[in-house]
C-alpha cells in the first residue's frame, strides 16, 4: 500500500512540476509581447509626432499590453473621453491591430479589449460584441 502511494505521490509531483514550468513559460512570452507592445507603441508616437497625419492614434494611447491570453489593456490619455464614438472605435481598433502584429503566434482567439482611463473602465468590447460599449 505505501509503494502505491509513494507512486501517485511521485505523479503528482511531477504534474505539479510541469505546470508550474508551463505557466511560468507563458508568463515570459506575455512579458516579451507586453514589451515589444510598449517599443511598437513609442515608435509610432514618435512617427505620429513628426509626421502629423500618420500614426495619429498613438497620440492618444498610454500604454497597451495583455493582462492575460485573453484580455488587452487599452490605456487611453485624457481627451479620449472627449471624442466621439467612431473616433474612439477607431484609435481603439488600431492600437488592437497593433496588439495582434505582434502575437508571436497567429493566434485567432476572441479577446476581450477594456479600454481604461486611469483605472475606470470607459469602453469594452466582448468577444461576441461587434460594437464597443462606450461610458
Amino acid at each position: 500500500m505505501h509503494k502505491k502511494l509513494f507512486v501517485i505521490l511521485l505523479v503528482l509531483t511531477f504534474s505539479l512540476i510541469l505546470t508550474i514550468g508551463n505557466a511560468n513559460a507563458k508568463q515570459r512570452s506575455l512579458r516579451r509581447i507586453n514589451q515589444q507592445l510598449t517599443d511598437n507603441l513609442e515608435e509610432h508616437q514618435e512617427y505620429a509626432d513628426n509626421d502629423p497625419g500618420n500614426y495619429d492614434y498613438a497620440k492618444y494611447i498610454q500604454k497597451i499590453y495583455y493582462r492575460d491570453r485573453k484580455t488587452i489593456i487599452i490605456q487611453v490619455k485624457s481627451g479620449f473621453q472627449e471624442m466621439t464614438k467612431n473616433d474612439k472605435t477607431s484609435i481603439s481598433n488600431q492600437a488592437t491591430a497593433l496588439t495582434r502584429s505582434v502575437q508571436s503566434n497567429n493566434n485567432k482567439r476572441p479577446m476581450i479589449i477594456k479600454v481604461k482611463r486611469n483605472e475606470k473602465v470607459i469602453g469594452l468590447k466582448k468577444p461576441n460584441q461587434k460594437n464597443y460599449q462606450w461610458k
